[in-house]
């Protein structure tokens, strides 16, 4: 038995470590989702970015304020926290939303701006590939269209793209008297 050097021995280790190997993966770059929530206002299917709904609740009890535009279903305590509840159909299309066992209310908080969006029905999450965004806005759909910002389609439909973050900027909006 031959006697060998402890560094010929790592070495040649090394060799058939080398022989042996597939090589390193590769680094892809890790690309996000796009992932939001699905809901609807006047039987229009919208999405919402997750990140500026903050949760999802049946309509809580309201308070009526007087004085306000008719939109503004009223105050209500979510949370420990006071805050509008605010009926998106009538804001957007000038009509109350049925209440069913379907609606909920989106809280989302802007800028500063905690409120609940009253929405006819909530779908859930929706997961899509960032370049799956289409940037063209649908034709007919009311006055919508102005918090619009693109569109998705999947298997089964196509969901509009809806701003929250151009909602909450709108002077029309945040002016409730």
């Amino acid at each position: 038995m031959a006697i060998t050097a402890p560094f010929d021995l790592l070495q040649a280790l090394d060799a058939r470590c080398r022989k042996n190997s597939s090589g390193m993966p590769t680094s892809k770059p890790i690309v996000d989702d796009w992932v939001g929530i699905g809901f609807k206002i006047n039987n229009i299917p919208l999405l919402a970015k997750m990140d500026e709904i903050n949760e999802i609740s049946p309509l809580p009890k309201t308070i009526r304020v007087p004085g306000v535009k008719s939109w503004v279903k009223g105050l209500a305590n979510i949370r420990g926290s006071l805050m509008p509840v605010l009926d998106m159909k009538a804001y957007l299309f000038g009509t109350a939303t049925e209440m069913h066992k379907n609606s909920r209310v989106l809280i989302i908080n802007q800028m500063g701006l905690s409120a609940g969006l009253l929405v006819e029905e909530v779908f859930g999450m929706r997961r899509f590939k960032l370049d799956e965004l289409g940037d063209e806005i649908a034709a007919g759909l009311g006055s919508i269209e102005d918090y619009l910002i693109g569109n998705f389609v999947d298997r089964v439909q196509r969901w509009n793209v809806f701003s929250v973050d151009k909602l909450v900027k709108t002077d029309q909006f945040v002016r409730v008297v």
